[in-house]
């Protein structure tokens, strides 16, 4: 099972330097968690890279079955989700962090056809950590990691030339297990 969080405008990129999504729909919004509405963000909306300083279209790039995007008629486009990449000058593409509609979930428990869930009730306080990989005289760039969080979602993929992984939010504080490697590779969430 992998959970999925909706994107909507500011929403940060994993590779840092001020990167975020820049635009979203003006017939969606999502409430922040101040309670303030932003717009909600659809595959070919524009986000910035920090890092080489270009603008370019996200597209799908998260591992979520299609049909849990929901599509909007009015933006002729599917709803982006956390994951997916920035088309942007760099050589491996930034993808989008969910970090401003955490009430918007998908949850991809493989091929079942689910619909978005939106919590009832929410703490008001969210948590967040990244871990930067390093090892001695050494690049890790290319490595494969996946972290398992405590609620059950798998995040993958392999550490990019900052040596972070993508930052994890959660609503309440918990551990959450890194694979490294083949272990990585191997782990059933591999994706």
């Amino acid at each position: 099972m992998t959970i999925y969080y909706a994107v909507v405008e500011g929403d940060p990129l994993d590779n840092g330097h001020g990167g975020r999504v820049l635009n979203g729909s003006s017939y969606s919004t999502i409430d922040d968690d101040e309670g303030r509405p932003r717009r909600q963000t659809y595959i070919g909306h524009v986000a910035f890279c920090g890092v080489c300083g270009t603008s370019g279209p996200i597209l799908a790039g998260a591992k979520i079955e299609q049909g849990l995007r929901g599509f909007d008629n009015r933006e002729n486009s599917w709803e982006a989700v956390g994951g997916d990449i920035v088309i942007c000058e760099c050589e491996q593409h930034p993808r989008v962090i969910s970090r401003y509609a955490r009430s918007v979930m998908y949850i991809d428990k493989g091929r079942a056809a689910l619909t978005p869930t939106h919590p009832s009730t929410r703490s008001g306080v969210n948590y967040d950590e990244q871990v930067m990989a390093s090892a001695p005289r050494m690049s890790l760039a290319g490595y494969p990691y996946l972290i398992e969080t405590a609620d059950g979602q798998a995040i993958c993929g392999r550490i990019d030339s900052s040596s972070r992984l993508p930052r994890i939010y959660t609503d309440t504080a918990a551990h959450y297990t890194i694979h490294w490697g083949d272990e990585a590779l191997a782990h059933e969430g591999w994706k």
